[in-house]
């Protein structure tokens, strides 16, 4: 059995991203940190499914916003001298309905959460910017729920997994002028999954000591197809946030 979603899906977030204000990594055995509350705006693509039915998955970013019913993200990263850490956590809840008949719709449901610890490591520090190198765990919570309305409503396919990442990449931080930055990450990873693995780009500027404004755009896949479960999805979008440092 197969049907499709067709909507699209905005992700209310708090996301963090690379340290805000560009300095060289100071040894002074003081911890600085930066949290950032983030909107990120992003389409879900690919399959979706159990046993008992795969589903098409096709959530543009600018259409239907009523797809999500919850939605955020927080993420805090702290950093001493060149080493630092971050805890991530992502949750999302959408829906869909598609039409069978006059009087009988499917309604397609999943709740997906993900994140995890991650530590890293300034391996190059400069004026210019710096490369970090990081490394952690990603764990997936996902449960999928299909089921009919109607005189005899009818629960078709369920599903709920959990499962574990590990995850290795790089981040690249550049300071074009005084008070702007660009950074770049990649990384990937497989354990519990086939692959996992993500690419973000963005810029930003520091108004103040404290704040700054951060964009960027974000690609996030995963390949998972084990014990009758399949999710092999796709999000990808821009996001737009303040940065707090204290």
């Amino acid at each position: 059995m197969r049907a499709r979603l067709g909507a699209a899906t905005i992700l209310m977030s708090m996301l963090i991203w690379p340290t805000g204000r560009a300095a060289l990594a100071q040894d002074d055995g003081i911890w600085r940190t930066s949290f950032t509350p983030y909107a990120w705006v992003t389409g879900l693509s690919g399959r979706i499914g159990t046993a008992d039915g795969v589903f098409d998955v096709d959530l543009g970013a600018g259409d239907v916003i009523d797809q999500v019913d919850v939605s955020f993200n927080l993420v805090l990263e702290t950093r001493r001298g060149r080493w630092f850490g971050r805890l991530d956590g992502t949750f999302m809840s959408a829906s869909d309905r598609q039409e069978v008949s006059g009087t009988e719709e499917l309604v397609v449901g999943f709740d997906q959460g993900f994140g995890g610890p991650e530590i890293g490591y300034a391996v190059v520090e400069a004026p210019w910017g710096g490369i970090d190198l990081l490394g952690g765990v990603r764990i997936w919570n996902l449960q999928v729920d299909v089921s009919t309305t109607g005189d005899d409503p009818i629960d078709v396919a369920s599903g709920k997994r959990t499962w574990f990442d590990g995850i290795g990449g790089l981040r690249m931080r550049y300071n074009p002028a005084e008070k702007w930055k660009l950074f770049a990450r990649g990384d990937a990873g497989a354990g519990g999954s086939n692959l996992t693995w993500q690419a973000l780009g963005g810029a930003g500027f520091d108004f103040s000591e404290c704040c700054g404004v951060v964009a960027a755009y974000r690609h996030l896949a995963v390949e998972y197809d084990h014990n009758a479960v399949l999710f092999d999805t796709k999000m990808s979008g821009f996001a737009l946030g303040l940065e707090v440092r204290f």
